[in-house]
């Protein structure tokens, strides 16, 4: 006859034993993920989001691809602004294979400069190792505020909020040098005359003269703790932030100065 106590401790075995195995069964069950047919995953280097399959498949289509390149290419130019991208051709979807990450690698794009059909060649990588190489031809535009001119504007004016406006525009578009809407434009006269609604660029103006040659200007003069001010004569014409010569009316010495303000210039020791 089996004890009472003892007939009690092979329940309880046998109750654990069946909570073990019970437990082996479905714990692959409590990590399996809510969709069992697929999942959208984001690798830890930040590439574009790609389908998982449940295999552990990675599926990279086109849009993935462009939002790669436009990241490093962002990246590589320090580009500011809304870069959009398109492909010349079709890509064909990438398939990697017992794999949940991937990144993309440009090992060539032009020297010169972001274009508006730049050809970029590039890489993809996956668990350290590369999974294949493309050359792309792309289509580019970068969008971004410039400063346009609402009227006609002749040499000499000087560009104002009266006679200028922001306006969104594809810089690629054109191989110019846009001016940025962060640009001051009250330090600037027009060097060249501009139609009214072209966008201002860097040849179209030209720092606004502060000292002219000739004239007399004050000359802030700093060494350590001492700030003197005393006369000169400027021998060139120059703007805002520009380097002129200066010659002290005294000792007929010549000597370089910056420009800081309307006939003031600044020389440190």
């Amino acid at each position: 006859m089996i004890p009472f106590s003892a007939f009690f401790l092979s329940i309880a075995a046998a109750a654990t034993l069946q909570a073990a195995e019970l437990g082996g069964i479905t714990a692959p069950l409590a990590h399996a993920p809510t969709n069992p047919l697929s999942a959208t995953f984001q690798n830890s280097q930040g590439s574009a989001p790609s389908v998982v399959t449940s295999v552990g498949t990675v599926t990279v289509g086109e849009r993935e691809v462009l939002n790669a390149l436009q990241r490093e290419l962002s990246a590589r130019y320090s580009l500011e602004g809304d870069l959009k991208l398109s492909l010349s051709q079709a890509w064909k979807p990438l398939e990697i294979r017992n794999s949940r990450d991937w990144k993309l690698f440009i090992d060539q794009a032009p020297q010169g400069g972001l274009s508006s059909r730049p050809q970029v060649r590039f890489h993809i990588e996956s668990a350290g190792k590369e999974i294949g190489s493309w050359q792309e031809s792309l289509r580019a535009s970068l969008w971004r505020p410039v400063w346009v001119a609402t009227r006609r504007l002749d040499r000499g004016a000087t560009p104002d909020a009266s006679s200028c406006a922001l306006k969104n525009m594809d810089t690629l578009a054109e191989n110019l040098s846009f001016v940025s809407a962060d640009t001051d434009l009250s330090i600037y006269e027009v060097a060249q005359g501009v139609g009214q609604d072209r966008p201002l660029t860097s040849r179209d103006l030209s720092l606004r003269p502060l000292v002219r040659k000739n004239q007399l200007v004050d000359v802030l003069v700093s060494d350590g703790a001492l700030n003197i001010t005393m006369k000169g004569l400027a021998l060139g014409t120059a703007g805002a932030g520009e380097m002129v010569s200066v010659r002290n009316p005294d000792s007929r010495k010549d000597f370089q100065a910056k420009v800081v303000g309307i006939n003031t210039v600044q020389v440190k020791f």
